[in-house]
């Protein structure tokens, strides 16, 4: 045990240190290791969880005194893999999550139809229809998740009566924001899959209360107005685009600016009109009737008895008579006139007239200073660019288009640093001048009073035990004697007997050397055993000292 200590004592306090430090770091990572592997792994109960349904499921779990990690911000929660499926279960049993407890077709599975009134099962449809829509929009890339709101109308007896149904969705989304076409996407796949719903009657709205789509009567006032000014500013931003792509071929990337303005009409005039040919007639029916008629009249006097009136009786009498005939002829025609009906429908977006301002920079050369002198354009120039904007823009004089095309010099980014004065600039870069004093402040506050006393300490600790050793070992001649060490600068170190450690400007003492040859036998055995113990101690030290003793001789 002696021995134990005795080699601890003579590793330094610097080794000592460094052997705490290590044992302590492998003792924590076998603890760290043992209960690692005696505790129960962690498995994910929920991944991709809301917060609020979170913090419901993470006060159930307290409440049953079950242990729990939370990661990725909180939406996901980790628990013992041995407790998992039953933990579920009992979750479930409370209905959490509940933003992924959607309602989908399967409500029919287990309903029991026998006995369920009308009205029931026409709400558990529209439920049904709201979770399956929900689910198909909350698959998408950029949705997080979604909430479908359907109003189905009940079906009137008139059709006068009748109302159109519309829906409303809301979107939470994962980053960034959803473009024209998708949410155009968006309403049309909701309005497909309930009958009679149009694209126009939905509202779209996200997590944030951003209205991204406004539903609405078709023929509404702001509904128009909103679709007006945005195909009033597509068709500019896309003719100002093709303008200035055109131009940069010619002057230059960077060298034009073009700015468009369009008068649009966007009214929408429906013309219905009949025309009549006259002399496209066609007979499309006649009709023909045909009557005879025969009557005869007699002249005289006859008598007027009941004898004459008799059917049979035969007249007599001195009276003349006559025969006549009647035949009457009828025939109508009704003829058909060609007719021809015209439907004209002039749609929106007719412009009435486009405005383009154009700003063109000049050429610059560079002189022999390399400074560049600008020249404006010629007006031939001038021209032949005008020229070519009408051409683009498909230019017509009647309705009253116009076309400016000005050279102007156009003012540098360097132009413009320039004119700011010195303050200014002061204050813009103050920021990065304070950041900058700071840090170095600290780098060297920290090398003044942290590493360089901690480097002067290790120095000196390790320097300390080469000059003991080398007394210790040259005290060991004996009273009177001085062993020469090469490192001595006087060339020798005095014994115990008291001298001192010749340095160079100061005489040494010439004492009695120790003859080598007879050290045999002559040297005490407590010296001896002194040395050794030395050796034992410092064996780096000592074989150090004798190599350079051994150099010397040599």
């Amino acid at each position: 045990m002696a021995d134990m200590v005795d080699t601890l004592k003579g590793l330094g306090r610097v080794k000592l240190a460094v052997m705490t430090t290590v044992a302590a770091v492998l003792i924590g990572f076998f603890v760290f290791l043992t209960l690692q592997v005696s505790s129960p792994g962690m498995a994910p109960l929920f991944n991709a969880v809301s917060m609020e349904d979170s913090a419901r499921i993470v006060s159930e779990l307290e409440k049953s005194g079950v242990p729990y990690e939370l990661r990725a911000n909180g939406t996901q929660i980790l628990v013992p893999s041995d407790r998992l499926l039953r933990l579920r279960l009992s979750m479930a049993e409370l209905g959490l999550p509940a933003s992924g407890a959607l309602v989908g077709y399967e409500i029919f599975d287990k309903s029991e139809t026998f006995g369920s009134s009308n009205f029931v099962m026409n709400v558990n449809m529209v439920r049904a229809l709201e979770g399956e829509l929900a689910r198909t929009i909350g698959s998408f890339s950029q949705v997080d998740s979604a909430r479908v709101h359907l109003v189905m109308p009940r079906r009137e007896l008139f059709n006068r009566d009748r109302q159109e149904p519309t829906a409303s969705v809301a979107i939470k989304l994962r980053g960034g924001e959803l473009s024209k076409s998708e949410i155009a996407s968006i309403t049309h796949l909701v309005a497909a899959a309930v009958p009679g719903l149009k694209p126009s009657r939905i509202t779209v709205v996200d997590s944030q209360g951003r209205l991204l789509a406004k539903g609405g009567n078709e023929n509404s006032t702001d509904l128009a107005i909103s679709n007006a000014q945005e195909y009033r500013m597509a068709y500019e931003q896309r003719m100002q685009s093709t303008i200035e792509q055109l131009l940069e071929k010619v002057v230059g990337p960077g060298k034009v600016n073009v700015q468009v303005t369009a008068d649009i009409d966007f009214d929408r005039i429906v013309i219905n009109s009949e025309k009549y040919d006259p002399e496209g007639q066609v007979a499309r029916s006649t009709q023909s009737t045909s009557e005879k008629e025969s009557a005869k009249d007699s002249e005289g006097k006859e008598d007027t008895s009941v004898a004459n009136q008799l059917p049979d009786k035969s007249g007599s009498g001195g009276g003349t008579s006559s025969n006549r005939q009647t035949e009457k002829s009828d025939e109508t025609t009704n003829f058909e006139i060609s007719k021809t009906v015209e439907n004209h429908v002039k749609e929106t977006g007719t412009i009435n007239r486009i405005s383009v301002a154009v700003l063109v920079d000049g050429t610059y050369t560079t002189d022999e200073e390399d400074k560049q002198i600008y020249a404006p354009r010629s007006e031939t120039d001038l021209k032949q660019l005008e020229s070519l904007v009408k051409s683009a823009i498909g230019y017509d004089d009647k309705r009253g288009d116009a076309v400016q095309v000005v050279n102007m010099q156009f003012t540098s980014i360097t132009e413009i640093e320039t004119q700011q004065s010195f303050f200014d600039k002061f204050k813009q870069e103050m920021e990065g001048i304070l950041q900058t004093l700071i840090i170095a402040g600290v780098a060297i506050l920290t090398i003044l009073l942290v590493l360089r006393p901690a480097i002067m300490h290790l120095i000196t600790i390790s320097a300390a035990p080469s000059e003991k050793t080398e007394e210790q070992l040259a005290a060991l001649g004996g009273p009177g004697a001085t062993l020469r060490l090469p490192g001595a600068v006087g060339g020798g170190v005095p014994g115990a007997a008291g001298g001192a450690l010749g340095t160079a400007g100061e005489p040494v003492e010439e004492e009695g050397l120790i003859d080598m040859a007879n050290v045999k036998g002559g040297v005490k055995s407590s010296s001896v055993k002194k040395m050794n113990e030395i050796i034992d101690k410092h064996p780096e030290e000592a074989i150090n000292v004798i190599r350079q003793w051994i150099l010397r001789e040599a």
